[in-house]
């Protein structure tokens, strides 16, 4: 934590040159931003967005092949054909919630820039919403093209991934709420790790922010994608759901934080080696091709080598914790 702390020390006051670089990536964000709400909303067949009302319509999965499919009663599932996803179309409820999540995004800058500067805090709040971003819009698309051609021991078919059904602004097919979102619980995480376990080290540190973050996402996702709320859908394809989530949703919130939080600690070594310049680059690079690569670990620690392990274990069917969920 004493690293942490004199971050703001250690990394000179950004020059001219630096400052319009990280606004440069503020606005090629924005613009990303601006042209997937479009696609998104307005031309959803190139990204082959499933119909939030039509739900006979999905496909790779279909509604049958969803994790929430077996979670609902029968009236829950006649209600959703008839009706859709509930307040998918809301615009009102859609625009509050990301409002919401920019005010307390907002709030968490302002600490990050008060403790570490302005080129720190920047780092942390662009690299942590394209790390996400692009990690998350890998898993989606890979899971839409791909469903249903890919069978693992012992979860059978893989009949999709999951995806996203609500959202105002987006960033390629990923809410710019849950981006948001990610950049919060990753902030407050690393901060109180580093604040309750301030002599551990770096990796200890990055591990127990990973696993409190974990922690919370196991609460918060069973909500989230309720028949209630369905905010996302799973389709089924991990051979472990725990209370109804995939096995790899939470592998995933590990191991992103948890790296994440390891390299951008190591932000002041980069810049004394290289520069603030280079360093806003090398970050920028390592979140953009480092994303892709983490989705693929995932892949291969969860279907690979855990789905393999079960296999040899005797394991022939989806195991649900707690049974029955």
């Amino acid at each position: 934590m004493e690293t942490m702390i004199s971050a703001k020390n250690t990394v000179s006051a950004a020059s001219d040159e630096d400052r319009r670089l990280t606004y440069a990536v503020y606005v090629l964000l924005l613009l990303v931003i601006i042209f997937s709400t479009y696609l998104h909303h307005f031309q959803p067949q190139v990204f082959s967005v499933p119909d939030n009302k039509n739900i006979e319509a999905w496909q790779r999965p279909s509604f049958e092949q969803t994790t929430i499919h077996d979670r609902m009663t029968a009236e829950e599932k006649e209600r959703t054909r008839l009706v859709g996803i509930p307040m998918a179309g809301d615009m009102s409820y859609l625009i509050t919630n990301e409002l919401i999540m920019l005010l307390l995004s907002w709030w968490c800058f302002r600490h990050a820039r008060k403790h570490y500067g302005f080129w720190m805090a920047s780092c942390f709040f662009i690299g942590s919403f394209v790390f996400t971003g692009l990690e998350e819009s890998a898993w989606i698309l890979s899971g839409r093209y791909l469903g249903g051609t890919m069978s693992l021991a012992p979860g059978g078919t893989i009949y999709g991934t999951y995806w996203f059904t609500k959202g105002f602004g987006w960033f390629v097919e990923t809410p710019v709420s849950a981006c948001l979102g990610w950049f919060i619980y990753a902030y407050s995480c690393v901060w109180i790790a580093g604040r309750v376990f301030p002599k551990l080290s770096l990796l200890t540190r990055a591990t127990v922010g990973g696993l409190t973050a974990m922690l919370i996402d196991m609460w918060q996702d069973p909500v989230l994608t309720s028949p209630e709320l369905m905010n996302w859908v799973w389709g089924k394809a991990d051979w472990l759901l725990i209370f109804g989530i995939p096995l790899y949703n939470f592998v995933g919130w590990f191991l992103l934080i948890f790296l994440f939080a390891i390299f951008w600690e190591k932000l002041p070594q980069i810049v004394r080696k290289y520069g603030q310049h280079q360093a806003t680059i090398i970050f920028l690079l390592v979140c953009t091709v480092g994303s892709v690569i983490v989705a693929a670990a995932i892949f291969l620690i969860c279907f690979g080598i855990a789905g393999t392990l079960a296999s040899l274990a005797g394991v022939q069917q989806t195991l649900h914790i707690p049974p029955g969920w």
